[in-house]
């Protein structure tokens, strides 16, 4: 039997979808005001661009794919699956588009949908994804509020930051979130066995992430002379504690808008507009990485379903031959 829809939360997704598309469009009207508005200002801090460092941000970016794929394939082998690395990452490179569709679940729902048919249980999968969001989430809060707290933009330093980073990262743990995430699972009729080895190896693989992740934000601000003035370890805190935040805004798809306007407030610039223009920018790399990586793991793809059906085809001219020599043996031993 299909559940019952609940009508609260058909209202609330329906005011969403047009909250966030009213959002982008606000957002595109502003983004093309600023441009024009501060013309001259944008194209000043974007004096002196050094090429190499935007491509270096995108060869990059191409890591973080499959950094994702690792936890994939890491937490599915925890819970009893077996897929492979090479497998994940050429699903996770196939779903990137998904990326964009409002409502920032369909990114999860197309890697789920893909391994699904490759035979793996939906229980495993929809755990994976659950997990992925929780501890990625909080890993890039508790990371950016610890580096921002030690750098010292925070009042006070980073002793109240402590317990914060505590709660966000052991939140998750077996003992804790971990009995939470078992409850949800089981009422869904999924098993979620989360081990401390497992817990651990998916937390370092989340910093791991994030580490890459922030790194490779740090390669395209230094293409740009205009952010020299950042040190890496306070543009590394502002980025991933401002990244973090964007994604709780459920109006914006992927954070877009609210993670610069965020990252200039945090650092203190005079020239907010501006910068969240620059910054913007480096969504136009991400963006280049997953048409390229998508348009590349569809090619293996198709290679792959290509060959696979010649090789069955081969198979099948193969077996029509033995059947025909069987045969022609049986008549030759019957005459």
């Amino acid at each position: 039997m299909r559940k019952a829809v609940n009508p609260a939360r058909a209202d609330y997704r329906k005011w969403l979808k047009w909250l966030r598309i009213a959002y982008l469009a606000v957002l595109a009207g502003a983004a093309a005001w600023a441009a024009v508005r501060y013309r001259a200002e944008v194209a000043d801090l974007l004096t002196g661009t050094r090429p190499g460092w935007l491509i270096l941000s995108l060869i990059s970016s191409l890591g973080m794919i499959l950094w994702g794929a690792l936890f994939w394939t890491c937490c599915l082998r925890m819970l009893g699956s077996r897929p492979s690395l090479r497998e994940v990452t050429l699903v996770t490179a196939r779903t990137l588009p998904a990326r964009y569709i409002p409502g920032s679940v369909w990114f999860a729902v197309g890697r789920v949908g893909l391994l699904r048919v490759r035979g793996l249980p939906l229980g495993s999968l929809s755990v994976t994804a659950g997990l992925e969001i929780v501890l990625s989430l909080g890993t890039a809060l508790a990371c950016g509020a610890a580096i921002s707290g030690a750098v010292g933009i925070f009042p006070g330093g980073y002793w109240w930051v402590i317990p914060l980073v505590a709660l966000l990262i052991g939140g998750a743990a077996p003992p804790l979130g971990g009995r939470v995430l078992r409850w949800a699972a089981a009422r869904r009729g999924w098993e979620l066995r989360l081990t401390w080895s497992g817990y651990w190896r998916l937390m370092g693989i989340t910093l791991l992430f994030w580490a890459w992740s922030a790194m490779t934000f740090l390669f395209y601000m230094r293409a740009f002379p205009a952010d020299d003035r950042f040190g890496t370890i306070l543009a590394a805190g502002a980025f991933l504690l401002t990244w973090g935040l964007s994604f709780l805004a459920p109006f914006a798809p992927q954070g877009i808008g609210v993670f610069e306007v965020l990252l200039a407030l945090m650092l203190g610039v005079e020239e907010v507009a501006g910068m969240a223009v620059v910054w913007g920018g480096y969504r136009i790399i991400i963006g280049t990485r997953d048409i390229l990586a998508a348009a590349l793991a569809e090619l293996l793809a198709s290679r792959r379903g290509a060959r696979a059906g010649r090789e069955e085809e081969e198979g099948g001219e193969e077996h029509e031959r033995r059947d025909r020599s069987v045969s022609d043996l049986e008549r030759g031993g019957k005459v």
